[in-house]
């Protein structure tokens, strides 16, 4: 990290009772989870402890009063700023000091009382000044906010249709891209005089255009523009129609997959209710051994018993003795009587039992007989899915996803060779708008902001590196358009693209931007916040969005920033799907739940 550079450490949101903080670290930063969970409002509070003029309300900021940030610089150096949540100045506290100094919110020139200054002397761009008109030559005192949006980057920014380097307000159109010219050259406009007259020599820019007119020519061939709008708008009706088949299909899968998945788990329920029951038989089988052995037992007392009452008095046959002579208890007859009374009611009890446990495995043998021909059933509905699921995987449904893709390639051959006739056009037009320029006496007297040829083609070189590394589609053929400030990519303007698409790019165009400054040893702050850069993940918007489907560049995605910013900078993901598993050890993740039982549920 450059020691004119600085990282977030940890954002604190604190309050008579509670506190919270996320912390940030070297290299990727990943916040993630639910939506609805503060993962946007943490990107907006970064934006707002920079100098953001005001921060949302919300819900859930009641019971927190000041914002703490806490920043490191490449030489080392720490600060907290503190600001109060409803707005107002910056309390500074340097390293571990106790004393603290207050900044202004508002930026003055050349000094450091107040945010912007403080922070732009640390990046060594204290004191520097921007192009404000470039009709009237005026300048402007370079602010930190004039940076701010270029390494912070929002929800609703990156996905729109403009240039990733300017607002979208004209009125600051020019100081915002002056910023981005001093960013890639590490020159100010504070040479900028009012200009004086002077001949103007355009033809070095007009054979420029030639060659660029007749490359594009080169490229279009001998088709005409006419005949490629009618098959661009046949394209595009074959493909909405291909693109509802295959979403229908899509939506049929998940509906037999889910259905599928229900099915084995009530197989899977019947399966073991028939197993309880066959278990069951066989302790029944043995409870029923058991009565029957009982019974026969108890029988044989019964009926002996019986016997010992009625059987007739006899002389002893040992001795002669008469049964009056006999030594008999006068009880013993009691007590077999009792016996028998006993056994009978015993006996009784236990025919009861039996008869009940007969009639329960009759029950249970009607309800395993039912289960088994559910079970039959639902493995008939399992066979009948699976076939509509290999229906629905067919090669021939691969084959449809094929030349919907195909159908893709070939819109897009047509668009670009339409948008070839649009730069021929608009080329055209500028070499004769050079042409007249340079036969006016004197020329132009304006200042104007414009990146060197030089430095735009290798900040082109540089995005087109990393979309290369992400496997983005397309051969990712990048030129900046000097006329939208923008990029065009494989001879289609950026922002014309699908609103996933044009995310990803803005984050291409912006790590560009910081890697090219860090190499050429440029000012910049040396961090970078991004929220919902693969949003084309999640919220497709058109055809172009829909190739990513099934790709890998999110996991390129990923794979990209720790290769290339795991140490000297710092990139924070603001994301709704978590990284993939295999880059997990290798990036600070934070996960919000939305869930009060399940690790931390959001921001606040």
């Amino acid at each position: 990290m450059s020691e004119f550079s600085f990282q977030l450490r940890c954002v604190q949101f604190s309050g008579p009772t509670d506190e919270r903080h996320v912390d940030f670290f070297d290299g990727v930063n990943v916040i993630c989870g639910a939506s609805d969970t503060g993962k946007s409002y943490l990107a907006e509070t970064i934006d707002y402890m920079l100098g953001g003029s005001e921060l949302r309300a919300i819900d859930e900021l009641e019971g927190y009063d000041r914002i703490t940030l806490s920043i490191e610089s490449g030489s080392g150096e720490e600060w907290s700023l503190e600001r109060a949540v409803n707005g107002g100045g910056f309390k500074l506290i340097e390293g571990s000091q106790d004393e603290s100094t207050v900044l202004k919110a508002t930026h003055a020139h050349g000094s450091t009382d107040n945010l912007s200054g403080f922070l732009l002397d640390k990046l060594g761009l204290l004191g520097k000044k921007v192009l404000k008109s470039s009709a009237k030559s005026t300048l402007q005192s370079l602010g930190f906010r004039n940076i701010a949006r270029l390494v912070i980057v929002q929800e609703e920014e990156i996905a729109t249709k403009g240039s990733p380097f300017w607002s979208g307000q004209f009125t600051t159109k020019t100081s915002e891209l002056a910023t981005v010219k001093l960013l890639v050259t590490g020159i100010d406009d504070s040479a900028i005089n009012t200009p004086t007259a002077r001949a103007i020599d355009n033809s070095g820019k007009i054979s420029l255009l030639d060659d660029l007119i007749l490359e594009l020519n080169a490229d279009v061939g001998d088709s005409k523009r006419e005949e490629l709008e009618t098959q661009l708008e046949k394209i595009g009706v074959t493909l909405e129609r291909n693109r509802k088949s295959i979403a229908l299909n899509e939506e049929l899968i998940s509906k037999l997959l889910e259905k599928r998945q229900n099915n084995v788990f009530q197989r899977q329920l019947v399966s073991e209710r028939i197993d309880e029951i066959t278990d069951l038989f066989t302790r029944f089988d043995l409870l029923r051994d058991h009565y029957d052995v009982d019974l026969t037992r108890l029988e044989a007392i019964e009926e002996s018993g019986s016997m010992l009452i009625y059987v007739d008095e006899v002389n002893c046959p040992m001795c002669g003795a008469a049964p009056c002579n006999q030594h008999l208890e006068d009880d013993d007859e009691a007590v077999i009587r009792s016996a028998v009374l006993a056994a009978s009611a015993e006996i009784a009890k236990i025919v009861k039992l039996r008869v009940d446990l007969v009639r329960t495995i009759d029950e249970l043998q009607i309800e395993k007989e039912e289960l088994s021909r559910g079970y039959l059933d639902k493995q008939k509905e399992y066979d009948e899915i699976e076939a509509s699921l290999k229906e629905a995987l067919s090669p021939r449904k691969d084959e449809e996803k094929i030349d919907f893709e195909t159908l893709v390639e070939l819109r897009q051959d047509v668009s670009k060779k339409i948008n070839g006739f649009e730069r021929i056009d608009q080329l055209t037009q500028r070499k004769f708008s050079l042409e007249k320029e340079s036969s006016s006496p004197g020329g132009k007297t304006t200042a104007a902001v414009s990146i060197p040829d030089t430095i735009g083609s290798s900040l082109s070189d540089k995005i087109s590196s990393i979309l290369n590394d992400w496997n983005f589609p397309g051969e990712c053929k990048v030129v900046f358009d000097k006329g939208s400030s923008d990029f065009i990519i494989d001879g289609k303007p950026r922002g014309s693209r699908g609103k996933g698409l044009r995310s990803i790019t803005h984050a291409a165009v912006s790590l560009g931007l910081l890697e090219y400054a860090q190499e050429n040893s440029l000012p910049h702050p040396g961090f970078l916040v991004l929220d919902s850069p693969l949003l084309a993940y999640f919220a497709p918007e058109g055809d172009d969005d829909l190739l990513l489907r099934g790709s890998n560049l999110k996991e390129r995605f990923y794979e990209y920033l720790i290769r290339h910013h795991s140490s000297g900078s710092q990139v924070i993901v603001i994301e709704n799907q978590h990284p993939p598993l295999e880059t997990l050890r290798d990036v600070y993740l934070t996960v919000f739940t939305n869930n009060p039982h399940e690790g931390r549920a959001g921001l606040l």
